[in-house]
């Protein structure tokens, strides 16, 4: 049988709505998002709206419900939806966690804005969290997001030092008002996450 074969890997750990799941590292906190955070959700997303000057979306508030309802990380294309939240237990951000395919175990990783929004001294505790969560208990093996080509370099510098590598370009992979969009490749492979993990603690 071949080292590699899918049958020696262990079983996929699915994370469903009914899990009590919370994962704190430093000052954040992540949890389901659910219905009863729409008033929260409501008033981060009119920022980000004012902030990053986004495109007006009549239907957001019902993806959100929709997408509260469906949230769960078993089967390809489950989305996971999370609340990044601070100390004081107001929203930070909206964490959305794609599994593109369950037997690749690849996870790509999204913010409610794409550009990233979420303030960079607390973005590195959120993803030490997810790193443990989906490399140490769920089994994922990778963990990918893609971004801007003008995100900004504190966004990437955060990515990285956590141990995402940037691994590419992907042209014209992105479609929104203005046309198509390239988009930057930064991936977190399992390896490289344990590898890193004796030096920070």
């Amino acid at each position: 049988m071949h080292l590699y074969s899918p049958t020696l890997l262990p079983p996929l750990r699915p994370v469903l709505r009914r899990h009590l799941l919370l994962l704190q590292h430093g000052p954040v906190v992540l949890r389901p998002l659910q219905r009863s955070d729409l008033a929260l959700w409501r008033r981060h997303y009119q920022r980000i709206e004012r902030a990053c000057n986004l495109p007006a979306h009549f239907d957001a508030e019902a993806s959100f419900l929709c997408a509260v309802q469906r949230s769960q990380l078993q089967h390809d294309n489950d989305r996971l939806l999370l609340g990044s939240f601070d100390a004081a237990g107001e929203l930070l951000d909206q964490v959305s966690l794609h599994l593109r395919c369950s037997h690749a175990r690849s996870v790509e990783l999204h913010w409610l804005h794409a550009a990233g929004c979420p303030e960079q001294r607390l973005l590195r505790p959120a993803l030490q969290a997810l790193g443990t969560f989906l490399f140490e208990q769920v089994g994922i093996r990778r963990l990918y997001v893609l971004l801007p080509c003008d995100a900004g370099s504190g966004l990437v510098a955060t990515l990285q030092s956590v141990g995402f590598e940037h691994e590419g370009l992907l042209r014209d992979h992105h479609l929104d008002v203005e046309g198509w969009q390239d988009r930057q490749l930064y991936a977190l492979t399992a390896p490289v996450w344990r590898q890193r993990q004796p030096a920070q603690n």
